[in-house]
């Protein structure tokens, strides 16, 4: 199924370190005239990640996952998913836990690949390990909605506004899919919600087919 609706993405770039950590994040990027990438950056403590007791092997460890985690975010910025993944892999694999983070942005990568049912896995794998990580719920619908799971698409956002009832993003994505499906009169009160957020985008939307 092909869509023509612009979705925003949501990726989080993650910058660990070893004490003072510094986030890098991807700036609002457009990556061609039916897509647009937005971002999160979180600075996330190798402290909360690290369970190992032998203080040696927590820093040779979190350095070794750190390098693999933030190449695969540079390659990812590249739009190399196929490299990015295989950085995934090994930064999952050098991980002592398991990182919602990273599934996610493992899975956001396939996704951006093509491969929708590996993108879903991976996310439904981050909201294992958190049930309440909202941006799982986002990916998972952006690759729902790419695989014409539509209904599933809606559910999924429908999850992130419990989770942060003024989220423009998923107001305005979940619009979008309502659309799809015809239901006009959803899309606009999503629209609309999303306008008084503050999403410009929505605002548009609104004027456009909610005739306002």
């Amino acid at each position: 199924m092909e869509h023509e609706l612009i979705m925003k993405l949501r990726n989080t770039a993650i910058a660990l370190g070893i004490g003072a950590a510094t986030a890098t994040g991807l700036s609002l990027l457009q990556v061609n005239k039916d897509l647009v990438v937005g971002s999160t950056a979180v600075v996330v403590g190798a402290g909360l990640m690290i369970s190992l007791k032998d203080k040696n092997d927590i820093n040779l460890k979190a350095r070794n996952y750190e390098y693999f985690f933030n190449r695969a975010q540079d390659k990812f910025e590249l739009a190399d998913y196929e490299e990015a993944i295989l950085d995934y892999n090994k930064a999952l694999e050098l991980s002592p836990t398991e990182i919602c983070l990273v599934y996610s942005m493992r899975g956001n990568a396939k996704r951006n690949s093509g491969d929708f049912d590996g993108a879903i896995s991976d996310q439904n794998k981050a909201l294992d390990f958190d049930p309440l990580y909202a941006d799982g719920y986002f990916n998972r619908g952006i690759a729902k909605f790419k695989k014409g799971d539509l209904d599933g698409a809606i559910q999924d956002y429908s999850q992130v506004l419990k989770i942060n009832p003024k989220d423009s993003d998923a107001f305005f994505n979940r619009a979008n899919v309502k659309k799809e499906i015809e239901d006009m009169k959803g899309a606009c009160e999503d629209w609309r919600t999303a306008a008084d957020l503050g999403d410009e985008e929505a605002t548009n939307s609104l004027k456009q087919f909610c005739n306002l």
